[in-house]
């Protein structure tokens, strides 16, 4: 086992109240390779635990696609120490509110909240849980899933949400682009022989992050720790490749699907958070869509009412971004609505922020990046993805880099990534001959600009 305790930031000034505030992270090493993060809060009455393993969509192929959710399913149906769901739910209910878990693309995660005594008990179940499961109720969660991701599809069973279909259209063939709960053909022929597989791959030391905040003590924690996930494997660390990005962009994706609107999605893939023009997309992604004075909502809801809503995502995952642009509307306005989000992502190059949306919009971003040492679950999310996967994300490095930005940053940011010419159009609905017709014009001249 090694162990590094922090030392004092010397650039505390410049992060103001984050630099005082952000708990010290204190990190330990288990000799089978498994990383454990405790960041002592003084000030909280809750604790939070959080376990992630680099185990998701991304990391399958098209005959696995849709395990990883399935095993994360399976683990909660009990283990050596709990045999049955109903014991480990016993178990956790005395200690927490309730067990959570989920599967992401590039990561699935375990999450406890507690009283901070009741800390290593919730270590002890989590450990027992994730270590030595019984794989159980296979069948049973193969059922729960398919009506999970009954609403992905339509009566034909069809994939009409625009996000997986966007996905699909930008990153063809990558398991970046998989679904996450997969397809109900390949979910009826997974097994228990595959969830054990998939287990031994995924589940082990040098794969795996643990991370408790809260009003604890390190070192008892991280004994803790060793004594509830030491004895796992320390198998090794999936690795991720950067997706192809398809070539023929731009491009245009229409899916009829019946219903009362039309869904649509504008996406770019961007280059991951190491890029240097990284900040600068998520000053534009803020620009966008960040409160109720954002140019998009201003354009769109407030100006024109062509929706009740409209959002713009910025989705990092290792060595990759995306940005996603997304609105369902009325059948009706949805070419109007198409050209208003391309109207406002052009002026970002023609018309960078003055200084009162600038500063307003950094206000915003470094109220919600302080902010977080008020949840114990939050934290663990930021020390725990950047331990697991993207050591560049600390939330220190993410308020240093938009307080150093150059307004003028965003327009040439937006200008080389958010161009026209490099979007994915997908859209979900019942749009008339003439008006998909009008959008693949319009998609075109870009190609041609």
């Amino acid at each position: 086992m090694t162990t590094s305790w922090p030392k004092p930031s010397a650039d505390g000034a410049q992060r103001g109240s984050l630099a005082t505030s952000w708990p010290a992270v204190h990190l330990t090493t288990l000799s089978n390779g498994l990383v454990v993060a405790v960041a002592p809060m003084a000030h909280l009455h809750a604790a939070a635990v959080s376990v992630f393993a680099r185990v998701g969509s991304r990391y399958e192929d098209a005959g696995d696609n849709g395990l990883s959710h399935l095993l994360e399913h399976v683990l909660f149906r009990g283990c050596e120490a709990y045999p049955t769901s109903w014991e480990l739910n016993v178990a956790a209910e005395q200690v927490t509110p309730g067990l959570g878990g989920a599967t992401y693309r590039d990561f699935s995660a375990f999450d406890a909240v507690c009283a901070p005594d009741d800390v290593p008990a919730i270590l002890d179940i989590l450990g027992a849980m994730l270590g030595r499961p019984l794989f159980a109720g296979v069948d049973l969660e193969r059922r729960v899933i398919l009506e999970e991701i009954a609403d992905e599809v339509d009566e034909r069973g069809r994939d009409i949400d625009v996000d997986n279909l966007a996905k699909r259209a930008l990153f063809p063939g990558d398991p970046i682009a998989f679904k996450i709960g997969g397809t109900p053909r390949r979910l009826a022929a997974f097994t228990e022989q595959d969830c054990r597989r998939w287990h031994a791959e995924h589940y082990v030391g040098r794969n795996m992050v643990v991370v408790v905040a809260g009003p604890v003590q390190a070192q008892e924690v991280a004994r803790a720790a060793a004594a509830a996930f030491g004895d796992l494997p320390p198998g090794t660390r999936m690795p991720s490749r950067v997706p192809q990005v398809r070539p023929d962009l731009p491009a245009f994706e229409y899916t009829k699907a019946s219903g009362s609107q039309t869904s649509i999605q504008l996406a770019w893939a961007l280059p991951g958070e190491a890029s240097p023009d990284w900040t600068a997309l998520l000053a534009a992604q803020r620009l966008l869509d960040d409160g109720s004075c954002a140019r998009l909502r201003q354009a769109i809801v407030e100006e024109r009412c062509l929706a009740y809503d409209v959002s713009v995502d910025l989705e990092a995952y290792e060595g990759v971004s995306v940005m996603a642009v997304e609105a369902t509307v009325s059948h009706k306005n949805a070419t109007a609505v198409v050209d208003g989000m391309l109207e406002v992502l052009e002026a970002l190059v023609r018309c960078p922020p003055e200084p009162e949306e600038w500063e307003r919009m950094r206000r915003r971003y470094f109220f919600e990046l302080s902010s977080t040492v008020d949840s114990p679950g939050a934290v663990c999310s930021w020390i725990g993805l950047e331990r697991l996967q993207m050591p560049h994300s600390g939330i220190r490095d993410r308020h240093d880099r938009m307080l150093a930005l150059d307004p003028a940053a965003v327009a040439r940011a937006a200008e080389r990534y958010l161009s026209p010419s490099r979007a994915q159009l997908t859209v979900v609905g019942e749009l008339d001959t003439m008006s998909r017709a009008a959008l693949r014009r319009r998609m075109h001249r870009y190609r041609r600009a």
